[in-house]
């Protein structure tokens, strides 16, 4: 796989919105994002740069992506999109099924924004483009899919990618259900955050590693320990997944 650069990025959730905050953040050497709770329902940012006929279709997820992917910081210039999320728009999916239990049928427009792709393609509708768009569901490996995913774009001759990371807390009702209750329904958050890759040679992605090292981690990274890790130029690597040694190196001096 080829090189890695990391242009630029921005970040999103309620209280934590500058570049300087989200370094602190990543500082204090704990990825975690103290937010709302479960169920709990935060206001979305008012995304004005989307024309409020498409504006008015996304959540509180969904606007949340599109605020970060209008962000001046980054202008958008037809890359292609990486869309990762553990579980989408799922509580906009509960109250669906809950429509559907209640009345035996549901709203065409909601089920559309429920599915993963659709925040995207709210922004290529935005921005009339018509560049490739992928979106991911890969578990607990989300941090490592959406890399290997933005890896092969590039390799395949893209000249640069938008990676997105983008989730929300759970509704309440899945939460007894889940090994990550804390994290995914206690205390989540609302984020979003989008890293811009450019063929380089700061980062390198690969399984397997040398002598002495090892993935002895007990879980996949997330994608909040990947962000923490760009913003830590100390850091050499960091291990992506412990099935198959996946590690991303650091291999040049950044300014993240």
């Amino acid at each position: 796989m080829p090189g890695m650069n990391l242009r630029n990025w921005v970040a999103w959730m309620p209280g934590r919105e500058t570049a300087a905050a989200w370094r602190q953040w990543a500082r204090t050497g704990a990825p975690s994002l103290p937010g709302s709770d479960a169920g709990q329902t935060v206001a979305p940012p008012p995304v004005k740069e989307i024309p409020p006929l498409l504006r008015r279709r996304a959540g509180t997820m969904g606007r949340a992506a599109l605020h970060v992917l209008t962000r001046p910081e980054l202008p958008y210039g037809g890359q292609s999109i990486v869309l990762c999320s553990r579980y989408g728009e799922l509580q906009r999916s509960f109250e669906l099924q809950a429509e559907l239990a209640r009345e035996g049928r549901v709203s065409p427009q909601q089920f559309s924004m429920a599915v993963h792709n659709a925040t995207g393609g709210l922004f290529m509708m935005a921005q009339k483009a018509s560049a490739p768009l992928t979106a991911l569901a890969a578990g607990e490996e989300g941090a490592l899919a959406g890399l290997q995913e933005a890896f092969v774009e590039l390799a395949d001759g893209a000249e640069a990618v938008w990676l997105l990371y983008c989730e929300e807390p759970l509704p309440v009702e899945y939460c007894p259900f889940l090994d990550d209750a804390a994290q995914a329904c206690g205390n989540a958050g609302y984020f979003a955050f989008l890293l811009e890759c450019v063929p380089g040679d700061e980062f390198r992605l690969a399984p397997g590693v040398g002598e002495g090292e090892d993935c002895a981690v007990p879980r996949a990274a997330s994608p909040l320990d990947l962000f923490a890790f760009f913003l830590r130029p100390e850091e050499e690597s960091i291990c992506l997944s412990p099935r198959g040694n996946w590690m991303l190196r650091r291999t040049a001096a950044t300014g993240a």
